[in-house]
């Protein structure tokens, strides 16, 4: 199942001296007696889980923080600029068969820069 975490108690004792939590999953309380299933999980988190019925007392018998992607981690498959292409990210220019490709390649890119920055100033006289 999947739900998320609301309240995590503070540790709690059976008659027995066991330790275990009360912890309330998307409107339901479970008890969990494993201290380590939560030492990940905060109140807020998704979690997916399982669980047991004991008598009165249902039981996690597994749970796990769910990773949720956020969309500020998107990253678009094509970036549209105004730029020419070898600048967008991820574009290589093709710079086989020359004595230095590293310096070519600036070279190159340098070239593109300073054409652009000609067009840019003789669009504003």
């Amino acid at each position: 199942m999947e739900g998320i975490v609301e309240t995590i108690s503070e540790p709690k004792k059976s008659r027995n001296g066991k330790p275990y939590f009360i912890i309330g999953i998307s409107g339901n309380s479970f008890s969990l007696w494993e201290p380590s299933y939560i030492e990940n999980i905060s109140v807020g988190d998704t979690v997916e889980y399982s669980h047991s019925v004991s008598g009165n007392f249902k039981n996690i018998t597994s749970i796990e923080k769910k990773v949720i992607e956020k969309e500020s981690d998107y990253v678009p498959e094509e970036i549209k600029t105004e730029y020419p292409v070898e600048f967008q990210k991820g574009t290589e220019v093709d710079t086989s068969n020359r004595t230095d490709e590293r310096l070519c390649e600036i070279s190159n890119k340098l070239s593109v820069i300073i054409e652009l920055l000609l067009e840019k100033s003789q669009e504003q006289k």
